[in-house]
C-alpha cells in the first residue's frame, strides 16, 4: 500500500514492474518528471496523491501492493539479511520470488535455527518487533549438562546479562538424556544472544538452539530450509495477538518524555541471590600448604570498672 509519503526509487520500481536498481538509472537519466519537473534523485521523499508522477511522459501510477504473510524454518548457517557480502547464504534465498518483495521480521542468530517470519507489511513487522511491544518469542534450548531446579528458576526470576537485569523468563524443563539437557525458555526481550548468553550466566553451553514460535504463531508443517504462507486463521491470530501487546503499551506508565517507563527488573540491581552453582562448598576451606596461616588475633582484655 502506498503511503502518504513515498520515495521516488520504490514507486517507479512498483509502478513500472522493475528492481530498484533500474528504477534508479531510469531517474539518474532525467527520464522520471514529479509534478512536472525533471528529477534526479532516486531517494526523493514526496506524496503520490500530490504529486504527477511521469516516466518518460507517461503517467505512472501504482496499484495496491497485495500484503504477504509466510514463515520459513530457518537452517543452520544463514544470515538474516536480503543480501551478505561474505557470499553466506541469505534468508532472501529461503523465500525466493514472490510476487512482491518480503524482508524477514526481526533477526535469527547465524547459527540459531527455526520460525523466522516474512512479510510485506511494515506495521505489522513494526509491532512485533519493537520491544515496547513485548512480543513474546518461544526457543527449544539443548545444552551440554542438567541444570539443576535452582538454576532454571534463576532465569525465571531474571538475571543479570551486562549489567542489565532481564526480564522474568518462562522456563520449561523437557528432557535429559546422555549429559544434555533440552529446555524450552520464553522471553519478550531481543538483547544480542540474550538466550544463550543466559544460559551460559547458569553455567550451561547452548549446543544447539532452535526458535518455535513467535506470539501464538508456532513452527509447524514446514521443514528445514523451506516455508509456507500463513494460513488466514494464523494471520487473524497474529494481528489480534499484536493489538492486544498494542494495548498493553499503551496502558503502561509513561515518563515524561513519553516512553514508557522501564519496570524495576529493566532497572541495574538490586543484586540478585547468587545461584547455587555459584556459591563456595560448605564447610571449612581447605589450607593451601605454600602460604603460612595466619596467627589467630587475641581476644582484647576486658576494661575494669572502676570501684565504686
Amino acid at each position: 500500500m502506498v503511503t502518504p509519503t513515498d520515495r521516488l526509487n520504490r514507486y517507479i520500481s512498483r509502478a513500472a514492474g522493475v528492481s530498484r536498481r533500474t528504477a534508479d538509472e531510469m531517474i539518474r537519466k532525467g527520464r522520471v518528471t514529479v509534478g512536472g519537473k525533471r528529477e534526479l534523485d532516486p531517494g526523493l521523499p514526496f506524496d503520490p496523491f500530490r504529486s504527477e508522477v511521469r516516466l518518460d511522459g507517461n503517467l505512472v501510477i501504482t496499484v495496491q501492493e497485495e500484503k504477504i504473510y509466510l514463515l520459513a524454518n530457518k537452517p543452520d548457517s544463514v544470515v538474516t539479511t536480503m543480501s551478505d557480502k561474505e557470499g553466506r547464504k541469505t534468508a532472501a534465498s529461503l523465500v525466493g520470488e514472490l510476487s512482491s518483495r518480503v524482508y524477514p521480521v526481526g533477526r535469527l542468530d547465524y547459527h540459531t535455527t527455526g520460525l523466522l517470519l516474512f512479510t510485506n507489511d511494515g506495521d505489522l513487522a513494526y509491532k512485533l518487533t519493537h520491544p515496547r511491544f513485548g512480543v513474546e518469542k518461544t526457543y527449544v534450548a539443548k545444552m551440554k549438562g542438567v541444570p539443576t531446579p535452582g538454576k532454571l528458576d534463576v532465569l525465571r526470576r531474571g538475571l543479570p546479562i551486562e549489567g542489565v537485569l532481564t526480564n522474568p523468563a518462562k522456563v520449561t524443563f523437557l528432557e535429559a538424556r546422555e549429559g544434555k539437557a533440552w529446555v524450552s525458555i520464553r522471553i519478550a526481550e531481543g538483547r544480542h544472544h540474550q538466550v544463550r548468553k543466559m544460559f551460559e550466566a547458569i553455567g550451561h553451553r547452548v549446543m544447539k538452539l532452535r526458535r518455535v514460535a513467535i506470539g501464538p504463531q508456532e513452527l509447524e508443517n514446514v521443514e528445514p530450509g523451506d516455508w509456507r504462507y500463513l494460513t488466514g486463521k494464523e494471520v487473524r491470530d497474529l494481528f489480534a495477538y499484536v493489538e492486544q501487546k498494542e494495548r498493553e503499551a499503551a496502558q503502561a506508565p509513561k515518563t515524561r518524555n513519553g516512553i514508557a517507563a522501564a519496570t524495576p527488573r529493566e532497572r541495574k540491581g538490586p543484586r540478585q541471590p547468587k545461584p547455587e552453582w555459584k556459591k563456595p562448598p560448605k564447610g571449612p576451606r581447605p589450607t593451601d600448604p605454600s602460604r603460612p596461616a595466619k596467627p589467630r588475633r587475641r581476644p582484647a582484655p576486658a576494661k575494669k570498672r572502676p570501684a565504686g
